[in-house]
């Protein structure tokens, strides 16, 4: 397991993520097919535990106008640039999600903590924390970046990418020679299932998008006129109806708690 930022305190890890602001969004994709893989949520509440700057949740009630939104972020700058894109009838709080949460008890629907594990230093406690907001019957999704998605070609670029640094491309996002996030870590799919067991949440539902990353890089790098998109999302709808999740490297998870 490869970690980057895990020596930093809470407090130098909030300062940077202060003055990156708004500046990450995962690929543009990323906050309809959660809006998507969430369902339909009518008026229930919603709660975006790292909700950043409130994009997954205004993609959400662009959807569901009628839902409750809430959400936890740990830089004060995403806080206030989540409520002004959210407006007044989003309750957005301040907080760490390793500490007490900022809300009651079984407070929301669903949870989720979506590309969240990995920037924490101890997601397990993350996720014990998060799991009694949820009111009975409640879910909770969970999405990740798996590196094992990026094999066999990740650790052959681990021993290039020094030398040579373009074939950082061919590793995982999170990896400590291509990531620009304060704190991160690099999971396999097995070690996140393994973490919401501990925490004793079961998955019953999973898909997986961007199956194959490194086809995209070798398209970018290699044949720029080839366009992937088209085929991606085909491809990714077939092999998370085969089961085959750990082949993605984005893999949602809907949870309950056992």
């Amino acid at each position: 397991m490869l970690k980057v930022g895990h020596d930093l305190t809470d407090e130098e890890i909030t300062e940077r993520y202060q003055k990156l602001g708004g500046s990450f969004e995962t690929r543009r994709y990323f906050y309809p097919a959660a809006a998507e893989f969430l369902g339909e949520v009518g008026s229930r509440t919603v709660l975006d535990a790292g909700c950043g700057n409130g994009a997954l949740l205004a993609e959400i009630t662009s959807r569901n106008p009628q839902a409750k939104l809430m959400g936890i972020e740990l830089a004060q700058s995403r806080v206030d640039e989540a409520r002004r894109k959210l407006g007044p009838h989003a309750d957005v709080r301040c907080g760490s999600l390793t500490d007490t949460p900022p809300f009651a008890p079984a407070c929301a629907n669903f949870v989720l903590v979506t590309e969240v594990l990995e920037h924490l230093r101890d997601p397990i406690a993350c996720l014990i924390n998060l799991r009694p907001l949820l009111k009975p019957g409640g879910q909770m999704l969970v999405t990740f970046p798996n590196a094992t998605a990026w094999l066999p070609f990740s650790p052959i670029a681990e021993v290039i990418a020094p030398h040579i640094k373009p074939v950082r491309g061919f590793l995982p996002h999170e990896h400590p020679l291509r990531t620009e996030q304060p704190i991160d870590t690099v999971f396999g799919k097995a070690e996140v299932y393994a973490m919401l067991r501990q925490a004793n949440l079961r998955v019953v539902d999973a898909a997986c998008y961007e199956v194959f990353p490194y086809l995209a890089e070798f398209a970018y790098k290699f044949a720029r006129n080839w366009d992937i998109a088209p085929l991606r999302r085909p491809l990714d709808k077939l092999i998370s109806k085969l089961g085959w999740v750990s082949l993605g490297y984005r893999v949602f998870t809907r949870c309950k708690v056992i």
